[in-house]
């Protein structure tokens, strides 16, 4: 977890007081945001050294509006694939032009309404472009997206099963599909996965930006892949690699087709993760032989990603306020729910010192594809959220909402 020197000990390092303070005595899980960590990691990527770079930020990640509301003040975009994040954007004060909407098999009205707003539309089919066409009218640009590889591991591997986007031979295709509708295929968009490394990134890049020198109206190429996120004691994404990598594609690109051509930059998760935290507390603790398992008031209903993804997801965990010299139990620890569902675990195998009873939990990297996926599975009460913005924010003054009453449901 990324930690100050000075703070409150977590046993993994030492969080900032007033975001300690922010998580712990609620009674309920709480997840605890700090714009100030978010701001830096939005400066950092801007600092990256790409020429006519656009930065977007994926909504799916994380929707709140205070968070949308800072990377639009970096000057950042945000990436969407619903009419509801379209209006969370636009709400948050996102410009038109700086919103790129992508999805799979758009209705009618997804695409009326982009097009009347003027957002950036990547569509998915062949299909859809003629549709788009229809629907919108001439005069537009669009994006294609293109299949071009999935990043498995550290590996760019074709993959049969990938739904998503057009082969490079339908480019061709769709060309003559766009042109036929008076539409213009400014852009080429993939998706390569998420918490990556650099190395294969790179290489997925320049497949993409083989892919968009065919097209005659290249303008923009959109590099979908989240930079990894490394856990304590783990290397950092390799940004210097990156960014050498990026350039000279684009440059070769921009070689090939006689002009300058924009790169759109979706860092994914990397962009959120850290200024994240939920906080859990301890109600019960079992010693096993062989492990421990830890009981808390929380739920992978409300912590999904290790329900979505229990083979990948990580994240640093510790107890708030203990000695982070105190050893970790000699058995592995297994952070449970509070449910009867046999796979509430929102962490498994870890090492930590041994738990009791009362004592809080603080999971890190929880800014990112975790408010966004609470479910209403298992019924279990909603966490809290707080907002905090650097260390002068005084906890009585945060924002406190009940997480799933935004999403509740009303009949009439």
């Amino acid at each position: 977890m990324s930690m100050l020197s000075d703070g409150v000990s977590t046993g993994v390092g030492r969080l900032p007081a007033h975001v300690v303070a922010a998580g712990t005595g609620k009674g309920r899980p709480t997840y605890v945001y700090d714009l100030a960590a978010l701001r830096a990691r939005c400066a950092e990527i801007s600092a990256l050294p790409l020429p006519r770079k656009r930065v977007y930020f994926a909504s799916m990640a994380n929707d709140h509006p205070q968070v949308i509301g800072c990377v639009r003040d970096a000057g950042h975009g945000v990436f969407v694939n619903s009419r509801s994040h379209l209006q969370t954007a636009l709400n948050a004060g996102v410009p038109p032009d700086r919103v790129l909407y992508a999805s799979s098999n758009m209705v009618d009205e997804e695409m009326r309404h982009c097009a009347d707003l003027g957002v950036r539309v990547v569509l998915d089919s062949v299909a859809q472009v003629g549709r788009f066409g229809v629907v919108a009218g001439p005069g537009h640009e669009i994006g294609l997206r293109v299949s071009v590889g999935f990043i498995d591991g550290a590996t760019l591997r074709d993959d049969p099963g990938y739904r998503f986007g057009v082969r490079p031979d339908e480019l061709p295709a769709a060309v003559a599909a766009a042109r036929e509708h008076g539409l213009l295929i400014a852009g080429v968009h993939s998706y390569f996965g998420t918490n990556l490394p650099a190395a294969p990134l790179i290489d997925g890049i320049e497949r993409l930006a083989e892919a968009a020198a065919t097209l005659p109206d290249i303008a923009f190429l959109d590099a979908g892949g989240g930079f990894g996120v490394a856990m304590p004691d783990k290397p950092e994404f390799d940004f210097d690699t990156y960014t050498r990598g990026v350039r000279a594609h684009l440059e070769r690109l921009e070689r090939r087709v006689g002009r300058a051509v924009e790169f759109v930059l979706e860092p994914g998760r990397y962009l959120a993760a850290n200024c994240g935290h939920f906080f859990v507390t301890v109600v019960d603790v079992k010693e096993r032989a062989d492990r421990v398992f830890v009981g808390t008031n929380a739920s992978v209903a409300v912590f999904p990603r290790p329900l979505m993804y229990p083979d990948r997801a990580e994240h640093p965990c510790g107890i708030v306020g203990r000695d982070p010299l105190d050893p970790p139990d000699e058995r592995p620890v297994y952070v449970c729910g509070s449910s009867t569902y046999s796979q509430d675990f929102l962490a498994r195998g870890i090492r930590l010192p041994l738990p009791q009873i009362g004592d809080t939990l603080v999971f890190g990297h929880a800014g990112a594809y975790c408010r966004s996926m609470v479910t209403r599975f298992l019924g279990k009460d909603a966490p809290l959220e707080v907002i905090l913005d650097g260390p002068s924010s005084a906890v009585s003054a945060t924002a406190e909402v009940d997480l799933l009453a935004k999403t509740a449901v009303t009949t009439s």
